[in-house]
Formats: structure tokens, sequence, C-alpha cells
């Protein structure tokens, strides 16, 4: 009998999860102007893809964690544009243009600028968010940075706070 009981409040809770659970479209990451000139010229495409993935990902698990799912032609549609971005390591791109770089020693302070906006269905605005870090001087770098270490914490936070004003405008969680 306790088993059974057991039972149905677990598949109560269930359906009260999957029913509360709220979607959200995320549009493609778009790059503002002067940052598209700056990676088609100096970054590269192949980093630029790197970080528009990266952006989307870390969106979609922070929305996640809120008990969100990303869905096409949900009610609330966050657009996400990378104002700049600067790696922490010389990319092949800046590679060939600079020769006299060494990929091996040469580290740069990073970080990002980023800006999102939440529409509702009727594209009204219902929130946006602006975050923007960059690292003050090397002692910021934790470890033996990656090509985007900083640009990726600087994400981190900036995909939290955009989770926090989708559950703010949404009720979601």
């Amino acid at each position: 009998m306790r088993f059974v009981l057991a039972a149905a409040s677990l598949a109560a809770l269930a359906f009260a999860q999957t029913a509360s659970a709220q979607s959200v479209t995320l549009a493609p990451v778009s790059f503002a102007p002067e940052f598209q000139a700056r990676v088609d010229n100096d970054i590269g495409a192949d980093q630029g893809d790197v970080l528009r993935a990266r952006v989307q990902r870390a969106i979609g698990a922070a929305l996640a964690r809120r008990g969100a799912s990303v869905v096409a032609g949900a009610p609330v549609t966050i657009e996400v544009d990378v104002v700049n971005a600067v790696p922490n390591r010389v990319t092949v791109q800046q590679l060939r243009s600079r020769y006299t770089l060494d990929a091996g020693p040469t580290v740069q302070l990073g970080g990002a600028d980023l800006h999102a906006v939440l529409r509702g269905s009727n594209g009204t605005t219902l929130a946006e968010v602006v975050y923007r870090r960059y690292d003050y001087d090397f002692t910021d770098i934790v470890g033996p940075p990656a090509m985007w270490t900083s640009a990726d914490r600087t994400i981190a936070r900036f995909a939290e706070r955009v989770a926090d004003a989708y559950v703010a405008q949404t009720g979601a969680r």
C-alpha cells in the first residue's frame, strides 16, 4: 500500500513539474556590426562560431536549471547580441596575419560584452540584460588560459542573469 501511494505521489509530482515547465525560444546569437567586422578580419569565422555556440549552450543550461526548456515557437523569445569579445589566446587567423606572434606564450587580457532582449509573443520587450566584464590585469586570469577563458566566465555570469530575468518575467520555476 505504501509503495502504491509513493508511486502515485511521484507520478503527481512529475506531472506537476512537467505542467509548470516553461518554454522559451532562443534566437540565433548575433554579433554587433563592429564585432562582426572584427570576427571577419581579425579573430576568424571559426572562432566566431565557437563563441556563438558557447553563448547558446550557457544560456540553455542556465534556463534548464530554472526548469525552462528551449524550443522553437515558444511565447517568449530571447535575442542575444555579442557586442564584443576578446580571446585570451591568439587565434589561427591572427597568427596568419601577424606572423611575429608566438601562439605558445602569447596571452592577452580577455572578456566580453553581451546584450539580451526578452520579447513576448507580440514582440514587446519584456526585459533587457546587459553584462560586460574584462580582465583588468593578469591576476584576473586563473590558471593557464584557453582561447576564451575570460569570455567564458563572462558568458556564464551573463547566462545566469538572462535566466533570472526570464524567471522574473514569466514566473517560471
